[in-house]
């Protein structure tokens, strides 16, 4: 248990979920202001952004990424087992994933929901080794002679 920063996975599961939010949020008004229709109620929004391909593919992609930077905010945490911790950081993602297709609420994305299962801890993974990457170069940097840098 010593290798898992417990620490660095909450953290790292959090800035997942809220940099998710906040960068979708903008994207979510976008969608909703071009499509014409005045969706007041929570199903009807639903309905809106699903039918919407751009927000689809656009969500996809941020929430990728969301990912990566969560597994690197984990690693950096931790400061050791950067693949693992950052891997971990996909926790509450796995879960919520989990929880909409037990409660039938991915209805219209299933299949995107099943292939982000296994995804989340790859791209939170992929978060963590740039992060070791980085520590890798920052100690690199340090052991080269003043006048060779």
């Amino acid at each position: 248990m010593k290798r898992v920063s417990l620490k660095g996975v909450v953290i790292g599961s959090i800035a997942d979920i809220v940099s998710t939010n906040i960068v979708l949020l903008p994207l979510i008004i976008y969608v909703m202001s071009t499509s014409g229709q005045s969706a007041q109620v929570p199903d009807s929004i639903t309905q809106v952004l699903m039918a919407s391909s751009f927000y689809r593919v656009s969500a996809t992609i941020l929430g990728a990424l969301c990912s990566v930077l969560g597994g690197y905010v984990s690693a950096r945490i931790a400061k050791h087992d950067e693949l693992l911790n950052g891997a971990l950081s996909s926790i509450l993602c796995i879960g919520f994933g989990v929880y909409a297709l037990i409660s039938g609420s991915a209805a219209g994305a299933t299949g995107l929901h099943l292939a982000f299962l296994p995804l989340s801890p790859a791209l939170g993974a992929l978060g963590g080794y740039l992060s070791s990457r980085r520590k890798r170069s920052a100690a690199l940097s340090k052991e080269q002679p003043e006048g060779l840098a």
